[in-house]
């Protein structure tokens, strides 16, 4: 195995500082909703667009990574998107109400949306195949930790300043961010290349939100059956299937839709997105439930959340190595089914149950993180040709994304028309343990490559 050169050290610790502030922001204000909603009067389901509405600009600004890398160059683009972030965070400090702060996220998110994937871009140019998985399970460990850290900080932020710190925060690493970006990434001139597929833009964010608002509005009424729930709906999935139609038929898509043909990415991306839904939306579970139900302070709960982090940090790196020499899909197997059975015992969590019995759950459920994500990316990304990456990269962190909103959505629609925190994680654990199913494929398909067998397609 080569050793890495220490300049690629340098460049991931860069683009990782600008990527946690972007997956930081993911679920830092987890901790924050309960008392945002208090403080600009606002219920639980409207004050979830404020997570939800982050999620869905970084799903739709983020596929234009690919063709914006190649226009302006990845080192500019990265350096942009600090500066729209960072502005993004200091107007939702400032916010007055619900409409402005959910307004200001957009922002934020569309500059955070391109933040992973350009660094990312940049990462896998400088690390090359050989020591992907290396690179990314070591520089993975502060991009997979920061939203389970999130709510410890921003539970800090809140009760030792305001709800506004927890946006504000950003400021000073965002400049700092861009300093070091400034002196330190290789400088990458861009070119003229073809032009932006602004339908495809269009149709793909109109059709996710529209989807995901219809979605969302089941938690203030009993009935599906309503305009407002089937209306946006149909709408957004009308909107996604021509989205689908226009980019197979269009030379240069917004997300080139075509890399799903190897059956290895299209698997590694089924699994990132279940994944994004499962550990993304499932986040926001249990500061809901220790400020909802156990009525504790926003410091505490971010501490009871801390051991998902401790969990996460112990197998990063290890996930990493496990993954170049295993390949990603055994070992995503592995940590998706930790997931799935940690997650089980907490249907049965009751208004007074043990501390020990939700913590323990938490570490392990962390463990399993740590094994499922970032090989899940690492598989996807070495099965396509380098020359794809920047695509292939925007295409994986937009499914991931749009699960995290899929599933914030969908579990806190569940917990509205349930009230039970119990049957919440139970749907939790049974989405994920449905996701082994790509899983095991993966794996199955990674072990066919290695042997150079040819993979099965199914008759016409």
């Amino acid at each position: 195995m080569s050793t890495v050169d220490p300049k690629v050290w340098r460049i991931g610790t860069v683009t990782v500082l600008g990527t946690v502030m972007s997956v930081l922001d993911t679920t830092i204000v987890n901790v924050a909703l309960d008392p945002l909603a208090r403080a600009l009067n606002s219920d639980l389901a409207a004050i979830s667009w404020v997570v939800t509405a982050y999620l869905l600009a970084i799903a739709a600004i983020s596929p234009i990574a690919g063709w914006a890398s190649r226009r302006v160059g990845t080192r500019t683009l990265y350096l942009v998107s600090l500066v729209l972030f960072t502005l993004g965070s200091l107007a939702c400090g400032l916010a007055w109400d619900t409409p402005s702060l959910v307004v200001a996220r957009v922002l934020q998110g569309a500059g955070g949306a391109l933040l992973m994937p350009v660094g990312q871009s940049i990462i896998m140019k400088a690390a090359g195949r050989e020591n992907l998985g290396r690179v990314m399970g070591t520089l993975g460990v502060p991009t997979v930790l920061a939203p389970v850290v999130g709510p410890t900080l921003g539970g800090f932020l809140l009760e030792t300043f305001s709800w506004r710190a927890v946006f504000l925060i950003n400021i000073p690493i965002g400049i700092l961010a861009f300093t070091l970006a400034l002196r330190m990434l290789p400088r990458d001139e861009g070119h003229p290349t073809y032009r932006l597929d602004v339908r495809g833009l269009l149709l793909g964010s109109f059709g996710l939100t529209a989807m995901t608002y219809g979605l969302s509005e089941v938690a203030s009424d009993p009935s599906l059956v309503r305009a407002k729930v089937l209306g946006p709906v149909v709408v957004g999935i009308a909107m996604l299937v021509v989205f689908v139609r226009h980019a197979l038929g269009r030379e240069h898509p917004l997300l080139d839709l075509r890399l799903f043909g190897d059956r290895t990415y299209s698997l590694a991306s089924i699994g990132v997105f279940v994944n994004g839904a499962t550990s993304l939306g499932g986040l926001i579970l249990l500061p809901l439930y220790l400020q909802g139900v156990r009525h504790e302070s926003a410091t505490t709960t971010g501490l009871l959340v801390a051991p998902t982090a401790i969990g996460v940090v112990l197998l990063m790196r290890q996930s990493g190595r496990l993954t170049d020499r295993f390949g990603g899909g055994r070992v995503a197997m592995v940590g998706t089914a930790v997931v799935a059975l940690s997650t089980l015992p907490l249907s049965w969590i009751t208004d007074d149950s043990s501390y020990w019995f939700i913590t323990s759950a938490m570490f392990v459920r962390g463990l399993g993180t740590a094994l499922a994500g970032m090989p899940l990316m690492a598989a996807a990304l070495v099965s396509i040709d380098a020359i794809k990456g920047s695509d292939a990269t925007a295409q994986l962190f937009v499914l991931q994304r749009v699960g995290g909103s899929l599933g914030t959505a969908l579990f806190i629609v569940v917990l509205e028309r349930t009230t039970s925190f119990g049957t919440t994680y139970a749907v939790v654990a049974a989405v994920t343990a449905l996701s082994l199913i790509p899983c095991i494929a993966l794996a199955g398909s990674e072990k066919r490559r290695r042997l150079n067998v040819p993979i099965p397609v199914p008759a016409a």
